[in-house]
């Protein structure tokens, strides 16, 4: 698992851990030293020509270049921004560089793609309004086939992952004292490439409270139900899947059928009278019933240990009654309780306002549903994917997980961030299958956080191994299913 810390909080800890200037000096020649054992081991045969700009990035910047020339290396310079003020360390570096090799931005489009381009620029103070003069430079630079970046790749915004009109593609970024939190969620892992990471010897992660937690499958397959040699089905856990509305009733058939994959001991389907038969035909170990005036399902609210609602569901009579029928029934019992799809949309109604939802649920939005939620548009939501989560675990009180790529699982201060999965999940039905999985879950006594973390790590491990398999293209939501059973066992 990875600590990832926002900007703000490693200038923060580096202020308080470079007391003197010398530490500071120190610092930034043992970044360089470290960065030149990276270039030399992975490039030993290569040019390089390193882009500085005016703070501290760019003295890396220049220390590198010096050192790499020491090992007989071809090193040029561009002073990118030469008639901008450097930041002391970073004017100190210039004065010992200024005897080696500079050429003008003009000179880029004569030098061999073969050479080895560093960005050191602009590192973690860096921002995305670059101004049309660099983004040329940036452009030009991304045809070269090897791009390291310093710290941070420049047009990169180290917090919200964000890029400018161009940004330094890197194949390999090192990075100094953490990761950042911008390297990690939207175009940040993209552009970012392979992370190395050098803490320097100060131990950030020790010290400090992360923003994040990025987790893999990996770091959450010990939450996976073991089972007793004499147990039986009611030690698993009773789920009860609230799903299908009219003309949707394969939301909870796959809901349903990923929940007893997952391992619950009894599943039982509420849905419409008109999708019982393909439910029993196609898993006849559901217990489903149907009926089209939800009153007669309401005798079942009580029954189990958790409960699934909201795929195939949307505004219509049935969907609105059943759901306010069981947020009245878990708020009675405390049952756990996972709202996704057409219940997190229902929830913005002023009629479901005055139901408060317990710290047990989980709300399982993506950018679409979580935008309405907020009343925002979906690019705010995923201009800030983090904060977004913050703001609905605070507006509802409850377990959110915000699907998408680099799914967030947030509950009050503690913020998971999923490094695993990828395109191949994004097809209609796949948050169906995550709903049954996590449902599953909290049925068989995983706590409703852990079960979000499990769930969200297996279905993404699922995904990459049906690309690994099949390719990233053509996923049949369905077609998770046997690969989530595959990964429990």
């Amino acid at each position: 698992m990875n600590s990832i810390y926002t900007a703000e909080q490693v200038k923060a800890f580096e202020k308080k851990s470079f007391v003197k200037k010398s530490d500071s000096l120190h610092a930034m020649t043992e970044a360089a030293r470290q960065s030149i054992e990276i270039l030399n081991k992975s490039y030993p045969a290569s040019e390089f020509l390193i882009l500085c700009g005016p703070g501290n990035n760019g003295g890396d910047g220049y220390y590198i270049g010096i050192g790499l020339n020491k090992l007989k290396k071809c090193v040029r310079f561009i002073d990118v921004l030469g008639d901008r003020k450097k930041s002391p360390l970073c004017k100190q570096a210039f004065k010992k560089a200024k005897d080696l090799k500079f050429i003008s931005a003009k000179a880029l489009k004569s030098i061999s793609s073969k050479t080895v381009v560093v960005d050191a620029i602009f590192g973690i103070g860096g921002r995305i309004d670059l101004g049309s003069e660099l983004e040329e430079i940036l452009s030009v630079c991304n045809r070269f086939e090897s791009k390291v970046a310093i710290d941070i790749p420049t047009g990169l915004d180290s917090n919200t992952g964000e890029i400018s009109q161009a940004c330094f593609n890197a194949n390999k970024t090192i990075t100094f004292i953490a990761y950042k939190l911008g390297q990690r969620i939207n175009e940040g892992k993209n552009y970012c490439g392979k992370l190395i990471l050098k803490d320097l010897g100060l131990g950030m992660n020790e010290n400090v409270r992360p923003s994040v937690n990025e987790f893999s499958f990996d770091d959450i397959k010990r939450y996976i139900p073991k089972r007793k040699e004499d147990s039986h089905k009611g030690d698993h856990g009773k789920l009860l899947i609230i799903a299908g509305d009219e003309g949707f009733g394969g939301a909870g058939i796959m809901s349903s059928e990923s929940g007893l994959k997952t391992g619950a001991g009894l599943v039982r389907l509420l849905t419409r009278k008109s999708h019982v038969s393909a439910s029993l035909a196609r898993n006849p170990e559901v217990m489903v019933s149907g009926s089209d005036n939800a009153q007669d399902l309401e005798a079942n609210l009580e029954w189990p240990n958790a409960v699934v609602a909201g795929p195939g569901m949307f505004e219509n009579y049935w969907s609105e009654q059943i759901l306010y029928k069981l947020l009245l029934s878990i708020a009675d019992n405390g049952t756990p309780a996972l709202l996704d799809a057409g219940a997190l949309r229902l929830l913005t109604h002023k009629a479901f306002s005055e139901i408060k939802l317990h710290s047990l649920t989980v709300l399982t939005p993506h950018p679409g549903e979580a935008a309405e939620m907020l009343d925002v548009t979906a690019k705010e939501i995923q201009k800030d994917r983090i904060g977004s989560a913050k703001r609905l675990q605070k507006k509802y009180g409850c377990i959110i997980v915000l699907k998408g790529n680099g799914t967030i699982i947030c509950n009050k201060n503690d913020v998971y961030l999923c490094s695993s999965g990828g395109p191949e999940l994004a097809v209609a039905g796949s948050g169906d299958i995550l709903s049954g999985v996590i449902g599953s879950l909290i049925a068989q006594g995983l706590t409703p956080f852990d079960a979000a973390k499990s769930g969200v790590g297996i279905h993404a491990r699922a995904g990459e191994q049906f690309a690994a398999e099949v390719g990233r293209i053509g996923l049949a939501a369905g077609e998770l299913i046997p690969y989530i059973r595959k990964i429990l066992n």
